[in-house]
């Protein structure tokens, strides 16, 4: 074999194999929030993250009020550990199929703070939600996915940034059915590892669901999907149908990506050592001398 085909196969492994070793994922080394809601609020499930590593609180509500808000107590914060948003395990069914995946929150905008490993940085974060697609349909539910996420970054010498991003919104393997709505956030800057990530979920619009329940549960009694009744303990007007805002929250999943150079800069990397490679091939050949 030349020393021109070892050199290009060399350099091929070498850069195939740091771009394997770069992609990826970053550990979470542990997360804090304040934990979901359930039945006290009318719930159909205890929302909690239950398996969190820190068993403190992993099972106790995160508010005893019937109607929670973003201003009321905390009243379970989970902290120094992980739990259910960081399993990998992300939904292929309707959350009504497996509501032991996610973490969920009624009438509020969590926030969710991640200490990740150092040494890394971050281009993307992706979370995994229950979408909205059931409730837009009206199937009662009262779920709907984040219209936004905030992203707040604490720095080591603890400086607060905001920093840049784009965030899309895709069905998770491209299919409604599947009841999970993946949010991408992709920064214009990667973002050190070692930096503090803080998440708020903002709530999206009221759904066909919510319009209905408050058409039949609410402004008067009527029956449905869900019973016959009238809800004047839960203060749905205030909370959800007059500011518009869908009730219910649920997280499955949070995950941090390593930046890795796009694929069009690993081609030229690998053609310009190509060409290194090549003129130390041509600076290597001595010419043959001429017979006299």
């Amino acid at each position: 074999m030349s020393l021109r085909s070892r050199l290009l196969i060399a350099l091929s492994t070498t850069l195939l194999g740091s771009t394997a070793a770069s992609a990826g994922l970053v550990t979470v080394t542990s997360y804090e929030m304040n934990n979901g809601n359930g039945l006290i609020q009318n719930g159909n499930y205890n929302y909690f993250d239950s398996t969190y590593s820190v068993q403190a609180n992993a099972n106790t509500n995160g508010s005893s009020l019937v109607v929670p808000s973003n201003g009321a107590p905390k009243e379970a914060l989970l902290t120094g550990g992980t739990g259910k948003l960081t399993d990998t395990v992300i939904p292929t069914q309707n959350y009504s199929f497996g509501p032991q995946n996610y973490v969920g929150w009624k009438y509020q905008d969590p926030t969710i703070i991640f200490n990740l490993e150092a040494g890394k940085s971050v281009s993307t974060i992706t979370l995994y939600v229950a979408s909205s697609y059931a409730g837009s349909l009206g199937f009662m539910g009262l779920v709907g996915q984040p219209a936004s996420v905030g992203v707040s970054i604490t720095t080591a010498n603890n400086t607060i940034l905001t920093p840049s991003y784009t965030t899309t919104f895709t069905d998770y393997l491209g299919n409604p059915y599947t009841g999970t709505e993946v949010i991408t956030l992709a920064f214009s800057t990667p973002i050190l590892s070692s930096d503090t990530f803080s998440l708020t979920l903002n709530r999206g619009p009221l759904l066909l669901d919510g319009i209905n329940y408050y058409n039949n549960h609410v402004a008067q009694e009527g029956c449905d999907a869900a019973g016959c009744f009238l809800d004047n303990v839960n203060d749905f007007k205030n909370s959800a149908y007059t500011p518009n805002l869908e009730p219910w929250i649920l997280l499955s999943e949070v995950q941090f990506t390593t930046a890795v150079p796009e694929p069009s800069t690993w081609i030229m990397m690998l053609l310009g050592f190509a060409g290194v490679g090549f003129g130390m091939y041509r600076r290597n050949v001595r010419p043959v001398p001429a017979v006299a």
